[in-house]
């Protein structure tokens, strides 16, 4: 029931502005007698030839008609679907208001439809789900939550995206914890050995950080491996899944992450400020709750107004919705539901990964003949981001001028290269075209 909650209360075609209907009429009403009608007409990605399907899911996401759109690492294009669900829950606060007791009993729903569909793709039960705004929060929640005391040690990567190291940072001034930094996710560097020797010479690691797949070199690490390392010295593995979940198979169990930090808007293709965090429930009970809120307490102390069993004494819920602190908008979980789903049942996700896989390898290739071209993403452990870097351009100009050629890439610092990100939606043309403005720029004067 609640994975088909954005079609049963939302989909339908987007209301055009200034064609209101009379407040309280209940938009709700109008879009549940238009939602089987349009279910059965809606275009359908599931069909036998790739050409077809690649041309039905652009169709449902225009910037990549508009643009070689090659930067999902950053912010992925947002479907139709997802925009209708945002469109139409905005429209529904605004006639009909947000306090009514069936509005309030929705969004409960809303949030728990979510949980439900980021499950389904982290291969894990919903209520060790917590839903976030981001992948750093996910982060936060469980570097924060834990009992750090000064000496104990954290080993991460100076590869690291900052949304995973600065929080490392604010451990080393707060709690006196000691990192150890190492050089994981570089081309050309053994992961397991390189963290099992930082375990070794280490005494006291309580944590070990790292991402799924790397943001700034692309390169896929054995996370199934440096996990076991990491339990079998005692410490946590919490994985920054922020360019994996979505671009690569992000089966938690399998992977044995304790901990596996999402974001909503890259890969996932939903709106900004969505995201989940996976915590394996063998772990609720050590990482504890930095930030509560009105969901983060099951039962409390008091008891008909006299308070038992001491001051502050409370019960937190079962699963991973004790670290939902802060509010959610409801139309962006809405909309990330909607992204998950169009995803899930329209799209596939065996074909998702195998697609960007295979695009990534193709633009690797490609890029790998243009001269001047040095290329930093290892082709043994790569899926959609391609690293590399023009000789004789600064890597922020190159991206400047490839997008005056409507060209969407980006670069990133330390090492500083352009980063290619192949979608699913993405053709062998949009990196035939991206070589070709690559080749057009190398003939110009600088």
């Amino acid at each position: 029931m609640a994975q088909s909650l954005w079609y049963r209360y939302y989909r339908t075609d987007v209301i055009p502005p200034f064609e209101y209907r009379q407040p309280f009429e209940g938009v709700a009403n109008c879009v549940r007698q238009e939602t089987a009608r349009l279910y059965l007409e809606r275009r359908d990605m599931r069909v036998s030839s790739d050409v077809e399907k690649v041309a039905a899911i652009r169709h449902e996401l225009p910037p990549v008609q508009q643009y070689v759109y090659l930067n999902t690492g950053s912010n992925g294009p947002l479907p139709k679907a997802s925009y209708i669900a945002l469109q139409n829950q905005a429209l529904r606060e605004w006639q009909e208001g947000r306090t009514r007791a069936q509005q309030i009993a929705q969004v409960v729903e809303m949030q728990e439809a979510a949980r439900i569909a980021f499950a389904g793709v982290l291969g894990c039960a919903p209520d060790e789900v917590a839903l976030t705004h981001s992948t750093t929060e996910g982060i936060n929640i469980a570097l924060m939550g834990l009992n750090w005391q000064p000496g104990d040690e954290v080993i991460s990567a100076t590869t690291e995206h900052s949304g995973g190291l600065y929080p490392l940072f604010l451990l080393e001034q707060r709690y006196g914890v000691a990192l150890r930094m190492t050089q994981i996710g570089v081309a050309g560097l053994d992961p397991v050995a390189a963290l099992q020797h930082a375990l070794q010479a280490g005494r006291r690691t309580r944590a070990v950080i790292l991402s799924h797949v790397s943001w700034s070199t692309g390169r896929v690490l054995p996370v199934a491996e440096l996990a076991r390392v990491a339990h079998e010295a005692g410490a946590l593995f919490i994985c920054d899944a922020a360019q994996s979940c979505g671009m690569v198979p992000s089966d938690v169990e399998a992977l044995g992450a304790d901990v596996y930090a999402c974001a909503g808007q890259k890969w996932l293709c939903g709106p900004q400020g969505a995201g989940a965090v996976y915590v394996r429930r063998e772990r609720m009970g050590e990482i504890q709750q930095t930030f509560i809120g009105t969901t983060g307490i099951e039962t409390n102390g008091f008891v008909e107004g006299q308070l038992i069993g001491g001051p502050g004494a409370f019960v937190p819920p079962a699963g991973a919705k004790r670290y939902e602190a802060l509010t959610l908008h409801p139309s962006s979980v809405l909309a990330m539901t909607a992204s998950l789903e169009w995803l899930t049942s329209q799209v596939g996700w065996e074909w998702i990964y195998r697609r960007i896989q295979e695009l990534g390898k193709y633009c690797y290739q490609e890029l790998r003949k243009v001269p001047g071209v040095t290329i930093h993403t290892p082709a043994e452990a790569m899926a959609g981001l391609v690293h590399f870097h023009l000789e004789g351009i600064v890597p922020a100009k190159l991206t400047e001028r490839l997008e005056q050629r409507d060209v969407l890439i980006r670069d990133v610092g330390d090492p500083a290269v352009n980063r290619v990100s192949t979608g699913f939606y993405n053709t062998r043309e949009d990196i035939d075209h991206l070589i070709d403005a690559i080749l057009a720029i190398k003939r110009e004067p600088c």
